[in-house]
């Protein structure tokens, strides 16, 4: 079975790996094991019903429905809560930066003062981790810090993977790219995600940034859009796009820039690869462990980054294979042994 609490948007990070596993379960391609049930429920506007879903009526539920499957396996740390007190119990760790803020180069990463209910959450989330029969971590770095922070639960490294084959079908360059070079930068606003940074690597240069993803909120996207025009950045906000429309961008991009000061993962930096396109990446964790060594950049050195856009070249047939080592099917073939493991 798996579990998660609130249905998300497949277009979101946690809400996208969460289908994929749905779906690549379903499939069978997991050799020995089949899609029993899914738990899940419409987020409701009401705050009081959904934190009686979250704390109560969730759990409860979940744990009834378990005992109908082998294994119960909850899709990410933020559900930790939902964990059965009994059972072969796995969670996919993403990260855990949110659950143990910090600064990093004066950057602050997850909420520094959360509020009661928050704190709350926290101590149940933290309480459905320790229950855990094995924790799944999508990075190195997540592994080691759970074995810090949680020592005694089995926990085992499967990175993300993506469908390569996907990435690598004929599309058409977008129209709205510019002449010259065109960089993407991909994700949210959040402070952790660094665009304002792409928008000083890129002032006064003859390149357009394109940012693409839902935006965090509409001061967020005036703030940027008022910061390029001051430096002289060419920014062209695009917005979210179909996943179509999406890889069609990437293949024909010059690079992705990916300067996130913290990542759970990192996918767009493997979804880029896997495109045949670079990607420029920062050097934290734990999106530093996918790129080749030399797409890897020192964080706040800006002449770097623009010395890595000025000596662009074609290197698709490395990227690929590079993304190649983040097959679906070796995926699979992990996500098995660490099934196996509980029995």
């Amino acid at each position: 079975m798996l579990a998660r609490g609130g249905a998300m948007s497949p277009y979101s990070g946690l809400g996208s790996t969460h289908t994929a596993l749905v779906n690549r379960l379903d499939s069978g391609i997991i050799e020995g094991y089949k899609l029993a049930n899914v738990h899940e429920y419409e987020i409701s506007k009401n705050p009081f019903k959904r934190i009686w879903r979250r704390w109560f009526s969730g759990p409860k539920k979940l744990t009834k429905m378990s005992t109908a499957s082998d294994i119960v396996h909850v899709t990410d740390q933020e559900q930790a809560g939902l964990i059965p007190k009994t059972g072969k119990t796995v969670l996919t760790i993403h990260d855990l930066f949110h659950l143990f803020p910090s600064t990093r180069e004066g950057v602050e990463i997850g909420d520094q003062n959360p509020g009661m209910i928050r704190k709350n959450d926290l101590v149940r989330i933290k309480q459905g981790i320790s229950r855990a029969k094995l924790l799944i971590c999508v990075s190195k770095y997540t592994q080691q810090e759970c074995e810090m922070r949680f020592p005694g639960i089995p926990s085992v490294w499967i990175p993300h993977a993506i469908d390569t084959e996907a990435y690598q079908i004929k599309t058409q360059r977008p129209d709205w790219f510019g002449d010259g070079t065109n960089l993407l930068i991909i994700g949210s606003e959040e402070d952790r995600k660094r665009v304002d940074f792409a928008v000083k690597v890129c002032a006064d240069i003859d390149v357009t940034l394109h940012k693409i993803g839902a935006e965090s909120s509409e001061d967020s996207k005036k703030e940027l859009l008022n910061l390029a025009t001051k430096l002289n950045c060419n920014l062209n906000w695009v917005g979210r796009l179909e996943q179509d429309e999406m890889i069609a961008a990437m293949q024909h991009a010059d690079a992705l820039l990916f300067p996130s000061i913290a990542e759970g993962f990192g996918l767009p930096p493997l979804e880029a690869y896997a495109s045949g396109t670079v990607a420029l990446v920062a050097d934290a964790p734990a999106h530093n462990e996918i790129p080749l060594q030399h797409h890897i950049l020192p964080i706040n050195d800006i002449n770097a980054w623009r010395d890595a856009i000025a000596n662009l070249k074609d290197e698709s047939s490395e990227v690929q294979k590079r993304a190649a080592e983040f097959s679906v099917q070796r995926w699979a073939e992990k996500h098995k042994n660490a099934y196996d493991s509980l029995f």
